[in-house]
């Protein structure tokens, strides 16, 4: 607007938002053929500081999640997960950000998240910046195997819900 200089995400070297935390579904370890849940912890984050010689406040909001599952795949997404059962679903089953792992082997999980920045000076509106910052989220290893489930005790048209129904 009138009198708000233009400000470019290379302004804001005096700005870093916090990196997300990358989360796996079960923790450290998949299983061949089925749905791994990752999910990231991050959100809108204020930070008060010097912008172009003046106090100003910049507002960071993640906008996508970029995952390497370290098999070859990728994925950009536009949701940062959750949990199953923050989603209300069983343990296994597919989600926004879940990869099936097709082989047994240790791999090496990378997130990279994107953020759009605002700013705004003496408790002034909102104004964009122009252009994005990624930001890597923490690494993750984890070892997908292959599993057997058995049935003891129990008949799944009895207990739908026992283990390996």
């Amino acid at each position: 607007g009138p009198g708000n200089p233009a400000v470019t995400i290379s302004d804001l070297k005096n700005f870093k938002p916090t990196p997300g935390t990358d989360h796996m579904e079960p923790n450290g370890w998949m299983i061949a053929g089925l749905d791994t849940n990752f999910y990231s912890v991050v959100g809108v984050e204020v930070e008060n500081g010097m912008l172009l010689g003046e106090p100003a406040s910049v507002r960071f909001t993640p906008i996508s999640w970029h995952w390497t599952y370290g098999d070859g795949k990728s994925a950009t997404r536009s949701t940062a997960g959750r949990t199953w059962a923050a989603q209300g679903i069983p343990e296994f089953d597919p989600t926004p950000t879940s990869p099936v792992y097709t082989a047994e082997g240790t791999y090496v999980i990378d997130l990279s998240i994107r953020f759009r920045a605002e700013y705004r000076y003496a408790g002034g509106g909102w104004l964009p910046v122009i252009g994005t910052i990624t930001l890597p989220a923490n690494r993750l290893e984890a070892t997908a195997g292959n599993a057997k489930t058995v049935l003891v005790n129990r008949d799944c048209s009895q207990n739908p819900r026992g283990p390996g129904c």
